[in-house]
């Protein structure tokens, strides 16, 4: 009986190791893939981490992007030099709190959400949106938090259009573009170290059918008479029918 006891003592304690090593791998890939810009997540996490599964990307063709310079802030860079850390890159950006001068990042944001929603409200993503309506985890990737050398800043940020295209392969491709000149950057080849994402606000047109009435920011709650979880659109026309 002895004997038996430690054995089970063994291969409990066995097990446990395995799912401490696999829960921590899992936390790693998580904080080391960031989705890419214009593409359907998927959030999950626990008490201990939060991440996101990049499920898929709309059927759309080009999207604008703006770009916007932010100094870092204890916050933001914290953020950035922990991912550095954890995918073994050098860290050649220094940041001191004390000091006045911060150094700085690129955030870019994709423009007019309205317009996204209507995008995705066309008959071609109908399919898309059953699926998503069924569960409230589901997110759009609107911004992305990156770090270009300094040399690379003024390209961004004196750019007459960035956008989001598509080369012939169907991978997502950022176009920086200067009049005739344009520079396109695959996402692997920027420094991605942080993202926000959109909420959908779900309602219904005129023939009762389920849509998208908006994109909102983590945090912003959804206007009058739309929902974050759309099976509450059903359940409010079934209270209104009872």
């Amino acid at each position: 009986m002895k004997q038996i006891n430690k054995l089970i003592l063994i291969v409990s304690g066995a097990l446990l190791f395995w799912n401490c090593t696999t829960y921590k791998a899992q936390k790693q890939e998580a904080q080391l893939n960031f989705p890419e810009l214009g593409t359907l997540i998927k959030t999950k996490g626990d008490l201990w981490y939060s991440a996101a599964e990049q499920i898929g990307v709309p059927d759309w063709s080009e999207l604008k992007v703006a770009v916007k310079q932010i100094p870092f802030n204890r916050q933001s860079y914290i953020n950035y030099a922990k991912y550095m850390q954890q995918a073994a890159k050098i860290n050649t950006i220094s940041y001191n709190d004390s000091l006045p001068y911060k150094p700085k990042y690129l955030r870019l944001q994709l423009l007019d959400q309205l317009g996204l929603a209507q995008l995705l409200n066309q008959e071609k993503h109908d399919a898309l949106r059953s699926y998503i309506s069924n569960d409230d985890s589901y997110k759009f990737v609107t911004g992305l938090n990156i770090t270009v050398p300094e040399t690379e800043m003024p390209g961004f940020l004196q750019a007459e259009a960035i956008q989001l295209q598509k080369d012939k392969y169907n991978n997502i491709v950022l176009v920086v573009i200067h009049g005739e000149h344009e520079k396109q950057y695959f996402f692997s080849e920027l420094q991605v170290f942080d993202y926000q994402y959109a909420h959908f606000c779900w309602g219904e047109d005129q023939y009762h059918n389920m849509i998208i009435e908006n994109l909102v920011s983590e945090g912003q709650k959804c206007p009058k008479g739309t929902y974050l979880k759309a099976s509450k659109v059903n359940g409010d026309k079934a209270y209104l029918k009872f």
